[in-house]
């Protein structure tokens, strides 16, 4: 059980020895709220630009399960483990103002993820930058649902889905959600897909960008977004969360 799930300075002590065993690099894109805001990727991910991992949580602050597995994940990691020779991009905390209040928007009562395709905000843009010219084998985004009961996933991909074998891996720690659709789209046994149109959708329907959109569509083959029910018992999140992202990076090696 995590002490505090809000606190994000014990977060960044926890990252800071993963970093430093793996050789990883660090970058701040920003501060909000006067705590600073970071990434890190690998030195595969500094010498090659395609291929590889994109990794994410605490966009939304009120969602804290999956900044937690994110971690806990980074702590398993073998020094043996093939992931060392794959690009690996992580953002541990994108909002961690939101995190520390519990809260989904920013200090600016920004949401950010319907704003990543607007480069004038400081952070978005650092981001921007940051991945410029990469392309991933996968993007993963890690979320949670306040009205969902159990887990699901939206996927977004050029190639055969594996998002019911994702789901499976998961669904004993946590059921998969009954519902048939979310957010109006239809949803089959937890397992949400699309393709088209989806570039409208952000611009329309959703009223801006989230993560996962812009990476499929700018810099990513696949795009899954996990999402957790955020009234379930914490521990169990975070285990689901861990073992969506150990089942889908490992999917994805060579």
């Amino acid at each position: 059980m995590v002490p505090n799930p809000h606190n994000y300075t014990l977060l960044l002590e926890r990252w800071k020895p993963i970093v430093d065993r793996n050789g990883w690099h660090s970058h701040e894109l920003g501060q909000d709220g006067g705590h600073k805001i970071v990434a890190f990727e690998n030195e595969a991910a500094k010498q090659c630009s395609t291929g590889g991992f994109y990794l994410s949580a605490g966009v939304h602050g009120d969602e804290c399960a999956p900044v937690w597995a994110l971690l806990k994940w980074a702590e398993s990691i073998e020094p043996t483990s093939r992931l060392h020779s794959r690009p690996l991009v992580i953002m541990p905390c994108l909002n961690p103002h939101g995190f520390i209040q519990n809260t989904r928007f920013d200090s600016r009562g920004t949401d950010l993820n319907r704003n990543f395709q607007n480069a004038e905000m400081p952070l978005i843009g650092e981001w921007q930058r940051l991945l410029h010219g990469r392309q991933f084998d996968l993007a993963v985004n890690l979320h949670e649902d306040y009205d969902a009961a159990g887990i699901y996933l939206y996927e977004l991909s050029r190639k055969q889905s594996i998002g019911d074998t994702l789901l499976s891996a998961c669904e004993e720690i946590i059921p998969r959600e009954t519902a048939s659709e979310i957010d109006g789209t239809e949803m089959v046994n937890g397992l949400l897909e699309r393709t088209d149109d989806i570039e409208r959708i952000a611009n329309e329907e959703l009223g801006g960008w989230p993560e996962s959109i812009w990476l499929y569509l700018k810099h990513s083959t696949n795009a899954c977004t996990f999402e957790t029910p955020s009234e379930m018992d914490l521990d169990r999140r975070i285990e689901a969360h861990q073992r969506f992202i150990k089942t889908a990076t490992l999917a994805h090696l060579p």
